[in-house]
């Protein structure tokens, strides 16, 4: 089998990724729809969150993750749909397995 050399060509993600800055904000004037999320720390948590998010087709603007004790702490910012949208999107939410909690805010 031929093998392929990849050679030195690395370049690095986080150089080319700069977070989210609230005076950089672009979303001509759609408000924003905030969910705090609380769910297991396991490998999949994290996608179970967004696959949910993925099938109630919301429009993601912004997401955080990071490990909080023996939990992890999502943040997703997405365009707001709605008050009837927010609240099922919400409820799908907390009936993922490895959801322990989610609260819904507003980012003007």
């Amino acid at each position: 089998m031929a093998r392929r050399q990849l050679g030195q060509c690395r370049a690095s993600v986080g150089a080319t990724v700069n977070p989210l800055k609230p005076e950089e904000d672009k979303s001509d004037g759609v408000g924003r729809r905030l969910f705090l999320v609380t769910a297991e720390d396991t490998p999949d948590a994290l996608l179970r969150v967004l696959g949910v998010a993925s099938v109630q087709q919301t429009r993601l603007r912004a997401l955080t993750a990071a490990p909080e004790g023996l939990t992890l702490a999502i943040r997703l910012e997405i365009d707001d749909q709605g008050e009837d949208r927010a609240r099922s999107l919400a409820a799908r939410l907390q009936a993922c397995p490895s959801v322990h909690g989610v609260g819904i805010g507003w980012r003007a």
